[in-house]
């Protein structure tokens, strides 16, 4: 088997990044482009050592479950990975995805995850809260979109059917401006980390209207580049604008330090009856419909607990929801500026009954001493870091709920739970991310 080479495939599974498993007798191969069931003609684009990747080229024999993608740019742009799936198909792949991970890589019994289903989320399209546009510099002129799959090669896209409406018409303006082509300062090239505009990164509260932009800029501005930009993102009418630095090479997008042009450098959201701000560099869920739905889950299984641990806390919005019925939330954010945040977020909602530590956890939890009835984990696509898990473990206490984006990552710390004694009561997957191969998920484990 060579690269270039034509197969016809059966195609039994779906992949975590949403490629379609074929098993032969040259190994497994991952196709991109097919669905569980379905026969194709697939052309061999690269061998590994233990796999090879293919793209499908012909469609022998369909899935039920295929829908015709929604957006022109779907297949050149790297931001989803299932519009050729219907939505009922994506929920069922997406609880597989859970259930191959738990087994596989937990080690977990697979009679536990025959009930197992993934959540559809309220809205499947224009539901995202957040985007992040990278941009480059090429001969003079200043280009963005969204990174090609695998690449950091743009797709000049016009609009996603995936975003806000909100930051769709956002996203127009800037592009507007930009085409324009009179700016004192370039776009960025990662190559030589030089050029001056590298992000734009737009975010909209979805049930209360309101609307942050921020450039990312590497390295100073002159004051006539700044009143470019303020020029620039004034005509995108954003309730606050922001500039934040970010002058490091590397694929991070955010700096530490954000400065505010217009506004305070905040919006808020209402998830529930909750009224919650975030900034430039907060995490917030992208998706305010499923995050309600998720956090009301989440925190009901917390229900009866009166002292919480929660670690990866944020800017407060599960937090709130634990602190409703709970007498004390104890909860630890590496991220100063969230701290903050959750302190006002808190404060506005009228809980005290929350203590917030600014760390990360696995350097702060070793230094705490209270008995907890529960421990919340939310952490970020990486998992927890073994030290977090093992100090949950000696606090000896009898619940932990675990939030997690990584379906990999979740069943790795899992199974390190399972190790000390921790049982899988519970789990539930939701669609916090339509059209791609993201879920996420929240499981119980008791001792």
């Amino acid at each position: 088997m060579n690269n270039n080479e034509t197969l016809e495939l059966k195609i039994t599974a779906l992949s975590g990044d949403a490629a379609g498993i074929a098993r032969t007798s040259h190994g497994v191969i991952f196709v991109h482009g097919a669905l569980p069931g379905e026969i194709v003609k697939a052309e061999i684009v690269a061998k590994k050592k233990d796999f090879s990747i293919a793209d499908t080229v012909e469609i022998i024999k369909n899935s039920q479950g295929r829908a015709v993608p929604k957006c022109k740019y779907y297949g050149r742009c790297g931001g989803c990975q299932l519009q050729h799936a219907d939505y009922e198909t994506q929920l069922k792949l997406k609880a597989g995805i859970v259930k191959d991970a738990m087994t596989r890589l937990g080690g977990f019994k697979p009679e536990i995850f025959e009930n197992l289903i993934c959540e559809a989320s309220p809205e499947f399209w224009n539901y995202r809260n957040k985007a992040a546009f990278p941009v480059q510099g090429f001969k003079n002129k200043i280009l963005t979109g969204f990174y090609r799959a695998g690449t950091h090669r743009l797709e000049l896209i016009r609009q996603c059917p995936v975003n806000a409406k909100k930051l769709n018409e956002i996203y127009g303006k800037i592009l507007d401006g930009l085409e324009k082509n009179n700016f004192p300062f370039d776009g960025y090239d990662e190559r030589t980390n030089k050029g001056k505009l590298r992000h734009l990164i737009a975010r909209t509260g979805i049930n209360t209207g309101e609307s942050l932009l921020s450039f990312v800029i590497n390295g100073k501005l002159s004051a006539k580049s700044v009143k470019s930009l303020v020029s620039l993102g004034n005509s995108a009418r954003p309730d606050t604008l922001t500039i934040n630095h970010n002058s490091k090479p590397g694929n991070v997008i955010l700096g530490n330090y954000t400065e505010n042009l217009i506004g305070s450098g905040l919006i808020s959201e209402r998830l529930g009856k909750y009224k919650l701000m975030f900034d430039t560099t907060s995490f917030f869920q992208v998706n305010t419909g499923q995050a309600e739905k998720l956090f009301s889950y989440a925190s009901s299984l917390a229900d009866g607990d009166k002292n919480i641990l929660e670690l990866y806390s944020g800017t407060g919005s599960l937090t709130c929801y634990l602190a409703e019925n709970a007498s004390h939330v104890t909860t630890v954010e590496e991220w100063r500026s969230a701290v903050k945040t959750a302190g006002k977020n808190l404060s506005s909602n009228g809980f005290e009954n929350v203590e917030t530590l600014c760390g990360r956890s696995e350097d702060v939890i070793a230094d705490l001493r209270d008995k907890y009835d529960s421990v919340v984990l939310d952490p970020p696509r990486d998992g927890c870091e073994r030290s977090v898990l093992e100090a949950v473990n000696k606090f000896g206490v009898k619940k932990i709920i675990y939030v997690s984006c990584n379906p990999a990552t979740l069943a790795r710390d899992c199974k390190i739970l399972a190790s000390h004694g921790y049982g899988l009561i519970k789990i539930k997957s939701f669609d916090m991310f339509p059209q791609t191969a993201h879920v996420e998920t929240v499981a119980l484990m008791t001792k």
